[in-house]
């Protein structure tokens, strides 16, 4: 059995430290950008593969990285999270891909062949149930997570790729890029199917949380949305088409999502050539969710087009601690007074973790004092 007791987790801080988000949310003026620091174990007791085939051992490993993250940090602002995963091709393996493992036992498992030959099949695929392929094991995670974590450690839902990323898994991505072109609408046939079940699986994972106020998101980030915020979608492939693609085919699809759960969260590891389609949703996401690695050469665009509108959760700075304090100045003092960028990295035990979280937090008061505050389209917004 899993147990919270060895971590003190304190109901009182939580709230405090969900209160900051939803100011920052808000527009509202804090005194600190948020810093999502966690913690690293010092030795993982299992690797990606064996935690993504035992879910008692992908839990054990959850509570303890979000104990240590609670006890290294005293005073931080990462409110209390786990993450359950069977892989990010959970809904194709709905629709009846398989999937292999590599040589590698800390990478993901893939799909290991395109399950459609042809777009044209997708007339014929029907929509399989919320339970189908890995989903009901994910969904079997998300309710034994959100058991042990008792209501202070929130979880997040699957990792269930979006619309796009999934007709990948199942037609090729060549076949998804010829589909564009050549058959668009047997390519909405598929995409709307997949955004059924998708729909239909946050539903049946939310029941097996508890309900909204137990998840983070409705997909796989950990760090906590506010209330009436918790959509969030999900489009690597946008890194690849064009914004009038995006347009066509993303941008319909994950409006689905948004208008049902709120205008929470967009996420693409990058680049962004359809950045400025992030926010013509309706409604439109308030939080964007990059890696730095891939949307560096977008920090123009972004301060751009997101300034008043978006702030941006920004990962893979770099592991070094000194390094990644550096790359938090350099954003801030780019991006302010415009845009908000809260740092989310991971540090190693032995790294100090505590005294890196001072460092950032100096840069982050600093970055408060120096924002622009209030959101353009919040008049007449109650999510925020």
């Amino acid at each position: 059995m899993v147990s919270l007791d060895a971590y003190d987790f304190d109901a009182d801080e939580i709230e405090r430290r969900k209160q900051l988000i939803r100011d920052l949310w808000a527009g509202r003026p804090v005194d600190h950008v948020p810093v999502l620091l966690s913690v690293a174990p010092p030795a993982p007791r299992y690797t990606t593969r064996e935690q993504f085939l035992d879910g008692d051992k992908q839990l054990a490993a959850a509570v303890a990285a979000a104990g240590l993250t609670w006890q290294q940090v005293p005073g931080g602002d990462v409110v209390p999270a786990m993450r359950p995963d069977v892989g990010c091709s959970c809904l194709a393996t709905a629709f009846g891909a398989t999937l292999y493992w590599g040589d590698d036992p800390n990478q993901t498992c893939g799909v290991r062949a395109p399950l459609l030959t042809d777009v044209e099949q997708a007339h014929g695929l029907v929509v399989p149930p919320a339970d189908a392929g890995q989903l009901a094991e994910g969904t079997r995670r998300v309710q034994r997570f959100a058991d042990a974590g008792e209501g202070l450690i929130h979880v997040s839902l699957l990792d269930m790729a979006g619309g796009l990323n999934v007709a990948a898994d199942l037609l090729g991505s060549e076949g998804l890029y010829v589909a564009m072109y050549d058959n668009p609408a047997a390519l909405d046939v598929l995409l709307d199917k997949i955004q059924t079940l998708f729909a239909a699986a946050i539903d049946a994972q939310l029941a097996a949380a508890g309900g909204p106020a137990r998840v983070t998101t409705t997909d796989f980030p950990d760090f906590w949305f506010p209330e009436g915020r918790k959509g969030h979608v999900s489009d690597d492939i946008s890194a690849s088409i064009s914004p009038a693609q995006y347009r066509r085919f993303s941008l319909p699809y994950h409006d689905r999502i948004l208008r049902r759960f709120g205008g929470g969260g967009l996420h693409n590891c990058g680049p962004n050539p359809c950045l400025a389609e992030y926010l013509q949703h309706q409604p439109a996401p308030r939080a964007l969710d990059l890696s730095l690695r891939y949307s560096r050469s977008d920090l123009a665009a972004i301060k751009r087009v997101c300034r008043r509108r978006a702030l941006v959760y920004m990962g893979e700075l770099p592991g070094e601690p000194a390094a990644a304090v550096a790359t938090f100045r350099e954003l801030m003092e780019y991006m302010a007074p415009d845009v908000a960028v809260i740092p989310v990295l991971t540090v190693a035990l032995d790294d100090h973790p505590a005294e890196v979280h001072r460092a950032l937090r100096g840069i982050a008061e600093e970055y408060a004092r120096r924002l622009d505050w209030g959101w353009d389209d919040c008049e007449g917004d109650d999510n925020g």
